[in-house]
């Protein structure tokens, strides 16, 4: 009868030891769950999904829950289990010789700690936790219905839980209810980068890769300042004021551009008097007073600092103002320009429109890879380019406050760059291809190798 007791026992510790697990895996999964999801799954799963959505609506009662079955299930394993173990041992230990009753006792009580323990942890603990965090989803729709009745059932201890744990958090101003339901529901920018920059390893190539691509590529450009995506002033094509009718159609037709900033030409240094659209000036008519009509339908011109954010920008050009921007440094004068193309390349990449794909305009400004692994750009190249390619910050370009690849360079050195010249970087070499007075045209980039040593 007193082995059969015991063996009774024995079961009903194995059962507190699977129902620990259950705890657990509950608790888990409803924790890794993502608020995001649970909609889905009320929608997706009858009754078991919505009693899923009632049980992550009060995370933090529900936790006190899994709590509490999880103490209630290792105190009733310790009670049961070790006792009606370590007495079954005692037998086999008796015909093994032991005479002692307290030898006896000890080796029975230590080998049934030993193996309850072992089963509490295995099965009670971290194969449940594993199985959570691998398939939350799952786990919560099968765990939520009977925690639903667990809970209810223990209501009042709960209760009295919930609230010493919630009175306890505000004492360290950490608020009460709710509290789980924190900022763990959302991911921030750098975690979402992070993620992203994981799954690109492990897809390497195909149209989710190049999604991912472009959601990485939105999120850096909270980073990014219209510095950064400027193109220099060199490149800007205006219209002055004492440019004929035929001078202006000449400069339409070799650039094909929609918006050409209006240079007074009669002030002294450069004076830009606003924006003129294509449009504003294709429909009007010849004529001796072309200037003066040009100038009725002359738009303001849209000047940012270079440390204007690319988001502001984004959202002025998505505003109504002139999808061209003039970009001035911090003595006012100008520098660049950004248009609204270049603010979607950051995101997107490199973009080739019909006239510049039949024209064979701007090429120059893409990446021509060689087969070592280096790749050379135009020094005007703007430093995240480099630095996206890279997949890591240039520290260098952040410490000098440059921002294109030719002002990294002459940076480095401490002077002008000449044909030939070589500077040294944590993560590349960059080596001046070809240079044109002062400035820097073409630059080979070779990154470094790392060693899996290191």
């Amino acid at each position: 009868m007193s082995v059969l007791h015991d063996s009774l026992l024995l079961i009903v510790a194995f059962l507190l030891v699977l129902l620990n697990g259950f705890f657990v895996a509950a608790e888990f999964a409803i924790v890794k769950l993502r608020r995001t999801r649970v909609e889905d799954l009320a929608k997706a799963h009858g009754w078991r999904g919505r009693m899923l959505r009632r049980v992550h609506d009060q995370l933090d009662a529900y936790l006190s829950a899994c709590q509490l079955g999880i103490t209630l299930a290792s105190l009733g394993l310790g009670w049961v289990g070790e006792p009606a173990f370590a007495h079954l041992l005692e037998g086999p230990l008796t015909a093994l010789g032991v005479g002692s009753p307290a030898v006896i006792h000890s080796i029975a009580f230590v080998f049934a700690f030993a193996v309850i323990s072992y089963l509490h942890i295995v099965l009670g603990e971290l194969a449940p936790k594993s199985l959570a965090i691998r398939q939350p989803e799952q786990l919560s729709l099968i765990t939520a219905a009977p925690l639903f009745l667990f809970y209810w059932t223990m209501f009042p201890a709960i209760w009295v839980l919930n609230h010493s744990s919630n009175s306890v958090l505000r004492l360290f101003g950490l608020g009460g209810d709710g509290a789980a339901h924190g900022g763990g529901d959302y991911y921030s920018p750098e975690e979402l980068s992070l993620i992203l920059h994981h799954s690109r390893m492990v897809t390497p190539e195909g149209p989710e890769i190049e999604i991912k691509t472009i959601v990485a590529h939105t999120l850096e450009l909270a980073d990014l300042e219209a510095g950064d995506l400027m193109r220099p002033r060199r490149e800007l094509v205006t219209i002055a004021t004492d440019d004929s009718a035929a001078e202006i159609r000449r400069i339409i037709q070799n650039h094909r551009f929609s918006r050409y900033p209006l240079v007074d030409a009669e002030g002294e240094g450069e004076r830009i008097l606003g924006v003129l659209h294509i449009k504003d000036i294709l429909l009007e008519p010849s004529g001796e007073d072309l200037q003066k009509r040009l100038r009725n339908n002359l738009r303001e011109a849209l000047e940012v600092d270079e440390t204007e954010s690319a988001l502001e920008l984004m959202r002025r050009f998505r505003g109504g103002a002139p999808h061209l921007a003039l970009v001035n440094d911090a003595d006012g004068s100008l520098v660049g320009f950004v248009t609204m193309e270049d603010v979607l390349e950051a995101i997107f990449g490199e973009i080739t429109d019909e006239h510049e794909s039949r024209r064979g305009n701007r090429t120059d400004r893409r990446f021509v890879w060689l087969p070592d692994g280096s790749f050379i750009v135009p020094g005007d190249t703007p430093v995240y380019r480099i630095e996206r390619e890279l997949g890591r910050e240039i520290e260098e370009a952040e410490e000098e406050e440059v921002s294109t690849v030719g002002g990294l360079i002459m940076s480095k050195l401490d002077r002008v760059p000449a044909e030939g010249d070589t500077a040294e970087f944590e993560d590349f070499t960059a080596l001046v291809r070809r240079t044109k007075g002062l400035r820097v045209e073409l630059v080979k980039i070779t990154p470094h190798v790392v060693s899996e040593d290191t």
